[in-house]
């Protein structure tokens, strides 16, 4: 199962960045994103929110379908089958974003999204679920670190997005942490075999909800980051699938140090597509 969101109006996406005109960011509400650096709040202040562009300013939440984290200050990284099948123009992001609803302050900086990368290994199938999105402008909001492969991951991290509590549930106004730890692939393997696809431990990672979860990632939460629990802001992982939402089964999520030398080669402005 995707963990891909409703939306309201499918042709007009936006991703927490929000719809910005002539290429500039827009503030959005009046709570700065910089907090001290170190918090449990600054950890947070990469996490997007992806929405579709004509959502108006003061009701997000209708126009939100996925998640995703600012990894350069010009670059999103989220689920490629959240961009895969939209058009760029219909998408926009909200850096920094909380509170959705209607009538409510939105933080953070909503950006219009310019251009779509894909993995290049996108068609194999879900193995490498994985896009940058290029933005109109660049936020002041510093972008998440992204680890070097092969060095010592944390055993949790946490997920922040905007996903349901559970099929048939409510999806939050507001972005709402998921406590994750990971486990063997081989379990996530055995969790999975019933569905067509298996996970590949070069490129994804699995998890579970850890001990104080209330729930799980679910529709709405695909390309959101898990982020470390501790230290600098860290993406260790983006939402991808799953077999469900119910509490205790395994989660698919793209490891972030597989992606790290793709990423590297698109923070220079000049090596993107035209």
């Amino acid at each position: 199962m995707l963990k891909l969101a409703r939306s309201a109006r499918p042709a007009a996406i936006v991703l927490v960045v929000g719809l910005v005109a002539g290429g500039s960011s827009t503030t959005v509400g009046t709570t700065p994103a910089g907090v001290a650096s170190g918090s449990a709040a600054s950890r947070t202040d990469p996490v997007v929110a992806l929405v579709n562009a004509s959502s108006p300013a003061g009701n997000l939440f209708n126009g939100q379908f996925c998640g995703g984290v600012l990894v350069a200050a010009d670059l999103v990284l989220t689920a490629a089958h959240c961009v895969r099948e939209r058009r760029h123009g219909s998408v926009d992001a909200v850096v920094g974003a909380d509170n959705l609803c209607r009538d409510a302050p939105v933080q953070g900086r909503r950006l219009h999204v310019r251009s779509v990368i894909l993995h290049p290994r996108t068609g194999d199938g879900p193995a490498v679920d994985a896009a940058l999105l290029v933005l109109a402008g660049t936020v002041g909001t510093d972008p998440a670190r992204v680890p070097a492969p092969g060095g010592r991951s944390p055993s949790t991290g946490t997920v922040f997005g905007w996903g349901r509590n559970g099929y048939g549930g409510v999806a939050p106004c507001r972005r709402t942490p998921v406590p994750l730890r990971f486990v063997p692939v081989d379990r996530c393997v055995r969790a999975q075999r019933n569905l067509d696809v298996v996970p590949n431990p070069d490129w994804q990672s699995c998890a579970v909800p850890g001990k104080s979860a209330t729930r799980n990632t679910c529709t709405g939460d695909s390309g959101s980051p898990l982020i470390a629990d501790t230290g600098p802001a860290t993406v260790l992982a983006i939402v991808s699938w799953g077999p469900s939402c119910r509490v205790h089964d395994v989660g698919v999520y793209v490891r972030a140090s597989a992606l790290r030398s793709w990423i590297a080669g698109y923070r220079d402005p000049q090596e993107r597509p035209r």
